[in-house]
């Protein structure tokens, strides 16, 4: 991508700017896109609060079947790794 300008929203001041999330101001050194990057920030800040009020809640709804999708989880890993052994052992 070329470089264009820009007006830096701190000094009000034309810089040149490759587009990039992170390019900095050539007169005053400040970030050229911090909004953008604070709208991120809240945005994933947010995104992680509902998802972790999301795994409270189906935690509580049925501890019961998180207990057996846990078990379930292990035995099939621990099935998986004993076929790995045995084929190792019979290679060997």
């Amino acid at each position: 991508m070329g470089k264009k300008e820009i007006k830096c929203p701190h000094c009000k001041q034309w810089t040149e700017w490759e587009g990039g999330l992170y390019d900095r101001c050539q007169n005053c050194h400040e970030l050229l896109e911090q909004e953008k990057i604070n709208k991120m920030i809240s945005l994933r800040e947010r995104k992680q609060a509902e998802e972790a009020i999301e795994r409270l809640r189906i935690e509580n709804q049925n501890p019961f079947l998180r207990k057996i999708t846990d078990y379930t989880t292990t035995i099939f890993i621990s099935f998986i790794l004993t076929v790995i052994a045995i084929v190792v052992l019979m290679a060997g």
